[in-house]
């Protein structure tokens, strides 16, 4: 029987109250019909059923086919995408990306406290060609008759020269006002340096190139975090929606990049002074020639063969900054094993086990690190504090100059060494690694092997063993449930659900229905 429009309304404000007037609060009810629906869609999709659904529904239960509906529907992705946001955290941040040598200062107003706040300014540009943290003058830039252009000295002791109007690569077919220095096209700059690289953008003596390609403003460093961003969930979303293995999102050798991403990796990435991204993780010749204002996506083969999915995309990477602060994450979000500190707490600094220069020995720190420092292994291949794949060709895992600085105290050791390389000893038992890549330390055989296989062999682990099927069958029981299972429930529902899950082919939405359609779902604690 079809219900009325009067009444559908009435059901409507009846299933937006959080309970029924006769429920006390902590009684085990079990739900059917628009109360049930009410509590799917409020599940899967964050809101209460529409007026389409209840008359749909009418009076009958809801049943599987029911539950297929709403997996199919597309609003399925909203779940999907708060999942995977609760348990990545992706949050890309506009410094994670950006660094002094290719930034655009916006606006520059702010620092001149003149102007239209329009010009736009490079700060090494400023101190080395200004004399200051400063922009131009908010008037039209001037040559002399040899081409020169003119500067004007000002009264608080730096030369300021005028604007040029650029058509910049993140607004084709509009034109900004430009500070003229910044402005410049030249391939290299008074140092020598190759303009389109960090030396020559740091030495302040370069522009940004055509369309200044090299630099980056407010709305490019907008688009490119939210590219970063958005990137990470398609790649959640991507294998879920499309039916294959859950799993792909873990072990792709793929990312999907558009045209503020392909910008970054091809002209913004490589002015990293640290190498913390510096380098493009597509493979060679994999780079898609888009402008950078195509939105649509390209998927596209990386480069390291440690490769794995959302794992080591950047957002991940430059999310969680150390291989320790990564493998924490996806032990607590894939595999529901957190690290704990011991109940008594760490020994005094004092104590002579806590001088113990390995953490998995050292007393307090061993109760974590005995099974993290191994599974941070698996990063071992990206650099920390950044994205970078460390290329074997570019970061040998020994360096001979490295293990000379070491041994003599850390004197006269470069950048690299200092960076990723054992450059200092501070405890006899460091010196056998002086000169080794810093991931390598302390690791034997075993923990060799996890390095050079990446966090794609963890995943294969995790999945022979059982571990990602019942963590991300506890992960949605907790989601839909509302709370954490009991041992009861641990120990009798979730095996089956974990083994619904891999009978399926890691298929997201078999596990989901799983859970939606089980009796316990139905008698919830409200």
């Amino acid at each position: 029987m079809r219900m009325r429009p009067l009444a559908i309304a009435m059901a409507v404000a009846m299933l937006a109250t959080p309970a029924l007037a006769e429920e006390a609060c902590g009684d085990v009810v079990e739900v059917e019909g628009t109360r049930l629906l009410r509590q799917l869609t409020l599940d899967l999709y964050g809101r209460v059923p529409t007026v389409d659904e209840l008359e749909a529904l009418g009076d009958g239960p809801v049943g599987e086919a029911e539950v297929d509906a709403l997996l199919a529907g597309e609003e399925f992705k909203t779940l999907v995408r708060r999942h995977h946001a609760d348990l990545l955290w992706p949050s890309t941040e506009a410094l994670d990306i950006i660094g002094g040598a290719v930034a655009l200062l916006l606006p520059a107003s702010f620092y001149d406290g003149i102007g239209d706040g329009q010009r736009l300014f490079h700060i090494f540009v400023g101190f080395y060609e200004r004399g200051g943290l400063v922009p131009c003058k908010d008037e039209p830039a001037e040559w002399d008759a040899n081409g020169d252009l003119v500067f004007e000295q000002m009264p608080d002791g730096t030369r300021r020269e005028g604007w040029v109007m650029v058509e910049p690569y993140w607004a084709p077919g509009t034109e900004v006002k430009v500070c003229a220095l910044e402005a410049r096209t030249d391939a290299t700059g008074a140092s020598g340096a190759a303009c389109n690289t960090a030396g020559g953008l740091a030495s302040g003596t370069c522009g940004c190139g055509p369309n200044l390609q090299h630099c980056a403003g407010f709305q490019a460093v907008i688009d490119m975090v939210g590219a970063l961003q958005e990137q990470q969930l398609r790649m959640a979303e991507a294998p879920i929606l499309a039916g294959r293995p859950y799993t792909d999102m873990l072990l792709a050798q793929t990312e999907e990049v558009n045209g503020p991403i392909a910008h970054y990796y091809r002209y913004l990435a490589p002015m990293g002074v640290d190498p913390f991204i510096q380098y493009s993780p597509l493979a060679d010749g994999a780079m898609p020639d888009v402008p950078y204002d195509d939105m649509t996506w390209h998927t596209v083969e990386r480069k390291a063969p440690q490769s794995a999915g959302i794992l080591t995309s950047m957002s991940y990477l430059l999310r969680f900054q150390t291989s320790r602060a990564r493998a924490n994450q996806f032990y607590n979000a894939f595999l529901c094993q957190p690290f704990v500190a011991p109940a008594g707490g760490l020994p005094s600094p004092n104590d002579a086990c806590s001088q113990e220069p390995d953490l998995r020995k050292r007393c307090g720190c061993n109760a974590c690190h005995a099974q993290l420092e191994p599974s941070a292994g698996h990063w071992g291949r990206f650099a920390d504090a950044g994205a970078a794949w460390l290329d074997p060709q570019l970061f040998p895992t020994y360096v001979a100059r490295c293990a000379e600085c070491a041994r003599r105290g850390g004197q006269g050791c470069d950048f690299v060494c200092e960076r990723f390389y054992v450059s200092e000893v501070g405890h006899p038992d460091e010196l056998p690694y002086a000169g080794v890549l810093k991931s390598y330390q302390w690791r034997g055989e075993a923990e060799v092997a996890k390095v050079e296989g990446g966090p794609r062999l963890l995943v294969e682990q995790a999945m022979a063993d059982g571990r990602l099927a019942q963590c991300a069958a506890q992960k949605l029981f907790t989601r839909f449930y509302h709370r954490e299972p009991t041992a009861e429930e641990r120990n009798r529902d979730l095996p089956r659900f974990a083994q619904a899950f891999t009978a399926s082919d890691y298929d997201f939405k078999v596990l989901v229905k799983a859970l939606l359609t089980d009796p316990g779902y139905r008698r919830m604690q409200r």
